[in-house]
């Protein structure tokens, strides 16, 4: 174990091993495997010997199981597993771990552990009081005759008080660090150039952000009814009535007025809304709602993100007259796609995933928009299937694809902005996402006030 790795000598060798070994079994990591074993694979390397520094090559080849030589530029999988790592360990000292003694850091832009000791709370110390005996009741004995007896010494008050603050100061600086070294892993990602500025602006200190996930009962009321079904009838439940009054067999409408009548959600929609939520797990101003719960009063006044489509999530159709990139579906071939409406060279009109057995194909949509009041900023991630949502999510929530989307506006900050992304997952491997298509708009996003 290396001084470059480890800040305190009695940091000894068993006991950096049997932390990691704990983060590796903590409800954070315990299932999900690949990234257990980025972990278990970094962390083993840094103990190893001195000056130990680990390449993202190493970690692509012998964790990912990435052929010799790959391209890192091309395939970016280290680094996005490697940022949702540090934001899994970060909850792990938040909850589980929060009495650990010692840190283990993964710092930006390396992938080599870095274990340092939490500050030590100050020890109190008692003794026992020692008992006062008044000085009529002091005895002379023969043999200290013509000595005189020296008086005890008495605290003053001041000292008392003195002594006292610098005991509480203590406690208190104690209690300071601590707190800040938790919230430094806990709230790391507000130290990346780009996810940083950018989800600061949605998480937003002086305001709630509704997190707003999709109801897919209402999707495959859609897909029965073979009509599309508006916010306002959605609102008021009036679609209900529609279902009576089709022309769908009594039995039929029984069965899909129960199905109606059930709270359903996506997978892949959850998932995005945990990523989002485990930026600042400790907000009050952080609210997880149901789409059917949802009011129009809250939108004009909240940064909200929805999650997911017009079709499972109606609060996307406020904005659709705004927006470029539109899902459709098609009842035919059951399934959906994105329409292009104004598009430019090299781009298609419309894109819809091909079918290959080996991986899982789809498109996703991010816009990012101010309000219909321009009072706060609204951010909508959904896509053609469950997986390619939860690739968006990947993608927002991540520095790496985020800042390369930066980089390519040649922007010094996120403008407001709609991406249209191709997502793929191949057998045993991450979701990745590819921009196909973006627009950007003139106005500046709403800052923090």
């Amino acid at each position: 174990m290396t001084e470059s790795n480890i800040d305190k000598e009695s940091l000894s060798h068993a006991r950096c091993s049997a932390l990691l070994e704990r983060i590796c079994s903590s409800t954070e990591l315990k299932r999900a495997t690949r990234l257990r074993d980025f972990l278990r694979f970094v962390g083993q390397r840094s103990l190893e010997g001195d000056n130990v520094q680990i390449s993202e090559q190493e970690i692509g080849i012998q964790v990912f199981e990435r052929r010799a030589n790959y391209d890192t530029s091309a395939d970016n999988i280290v680094r996005v597993n490697a940022s949702e790592l540090r934001k899994r360990i970060g909850i792990y000292y938040a909850t589980e771990g929060i009495n650990e003694s010692i840190l283990l850091e993964i710092p930006l832009r390396s992938y080599t552990p870095h274990f340092s000791l939490r500050p030590a709370a100050p020890e109190l110390v008692s003794e026992p009081p020692v008992p006062i005996t008044p000085p009529d009741l002091i005895e002379a004995k023969p043999s200290d005759a013509g000595l005189a007896i020296p008086a005890r010494r008495k605290w003053r008050p001041e000292y008392i008080a003195v002594a006292l603050s610098i005991l509480i100061a203590s406690i208190c600086l104690y209690l300071y660090l601590n707190e800040r070294s938790d919230r430094n892993q806990l709230y790391a990602w507000q130290g990346e150039p780009t996810i940083g500025p950018f989800w600061s602006g949605i998480i937003d200190s002086t305001r709630q952000t509704d997190v707003v996930v999709a109801d897919t009962s209402f999707a495959l009321v859609e897909d029965i009814l073979k009509k599309r079904i508006s916010l306002n009838d959605y609102l008021n439940h009036d679609y209900i009535e529609q279902i009576q009054s089709s022309d769908l067999s009594p039995e039929m409408k029984v069965d899909l007025q129960t199905i109606a009548s059930r709270s359903n959600g996506s997978l892949g929609d959850f998932r995005v809304a945990q990523k989002i939520l485990a930026f600042d797990p400790l907000s009050k101003r952080m609210h997880l709602q149901y789409c059917r719960d949802y009011r129009p009063s809250a939108i004009k006044t909240d940064n909200v993100i929805i999650i997911g489509s017009s079709r499972s999530n109606p609060w996307s159709s406020l904005f659709e007259d705004r927006l470029n990139f539109i899902f459709e579906y098609d009842p035919d071939l059951k399934k959906m796609q994105v329409r292009n409406r104004h598009p430019q060279p090299g781009e298609s009109a419309l894109y819809e995933a091909p079918v290959d057995p080996g991986s899982s194909n789809g498109f996703s949509v991010i816009d990012y928009i101010p309000n219909g009041e321009h009072t706060a900023n609204v951010l909508i991630v959904a896509g053609t299937t469950s997986e390619a949502t939860e690739a968006a999510g990947e993608f927002l929530t991540s520095e790496e694809p985020l800042h390369r989307f930066q980089d390519r506006l040649h922007t010094a900050s996120l403008p407001y902005f709609e991406v249209l992304l191709k997502t793929t997952k191949l057998v045993g491997t991450p979701l990745s996402a590819e921009v196909i298509a973006y627009r950007t708009f003139p106005d500046r996003p709403i800052a923090i006030r």
